[in-house]
């Protein structure tokens, strides 16, 4: 799923039923009510039990935010792991299982959670998340990119020369202490200090 950031207008990757995440290009917050939430998920339940393994469709949500959601209905066998390509084995994973599945064959780990309760009590079907980040957790993620992204980037003023020291924290647009001249930082700064997010793949197991 890919969300429109209506502060900036950039992509924003959505691993996982959050309803919070984060701009990686403004940094701010893209709100995802749990309503849309379970409209999404209903949707794809009315129309679930016809499709054929392997078929899906694309939406478009438009509102406060823009949604973009691919949905398919997966074909056995299970889908593979990325490492290694060895098919996790979803059906030995319990309900309610919080915590993480181990590929058998290379040991990567990826999460699995119970769907957590506000959008459980919208689709009562949920039952159990898999690959998906957890809800909440984008201020987290993003407040360890930071600290990973934190050694100041040094770079001369275009107007003055003048030396800047850019950090993570600093705003996109800041002025030189020098001749006083806002300076916009360039792209390659900017994602060297706030590292594009991918969009990843993830599913919600229906009882």
């Amino acid at each position: 799923m890919i969300a429109t950031c209506p502060h900036c207008g950039n992509p924003v990757p959505v691993n996982g039923p959050q309803r919070r995440p984060i701009c990686r290009s403004c940094q701010k917050v893209v709100e995802i009510t749990a309503e849309t939430w379970h409209d999404i998920l209903r949707e794809y339940l009315e129309s679930y039990r016809g499709l054929e393994p392997g078929s899906g469709s694309d939406s478009t949500i438009m509102g406060g935010t823009t949604l973009k959601c691919t949905s398919v209905k997966l074909p056995p066998p299970d889908p593979a792991c990325p490492k290694c390509e060895t098919n996790w084995d979803l059906a030995g994973v319990k309900d309610g299982t919080d915590g993480a599945i181990v590929c058998q064959q290379c040991g990567y780990t990826s999460p699995t959670y119970p769907p957590p309760d506000w959008l459980k009590a919208g689709v009562p079907a949920a039952a159990q998340v898999f690959f998906g980040e957890r809800d909440r957790t984008g201020a987290v993620e993003e407040a360890a990119a930071t600290v990973a992204a934190a050694t100041p980037i040094a770079l001369a003023c275009p107007q003055c020369g003048g030396g800047l020291l850019v950090t993570a924290q600093s705003e996109r647009t800041l002025p030189c202490k020098y001749c006083k001249v806002d300076v916009f930082l360039p792209d390659a700064v900017w994602l060297k200090l706030h590292p594009a997010k991918e969009a990843k793949f993830w599913l919600v197991r229906f009882s």
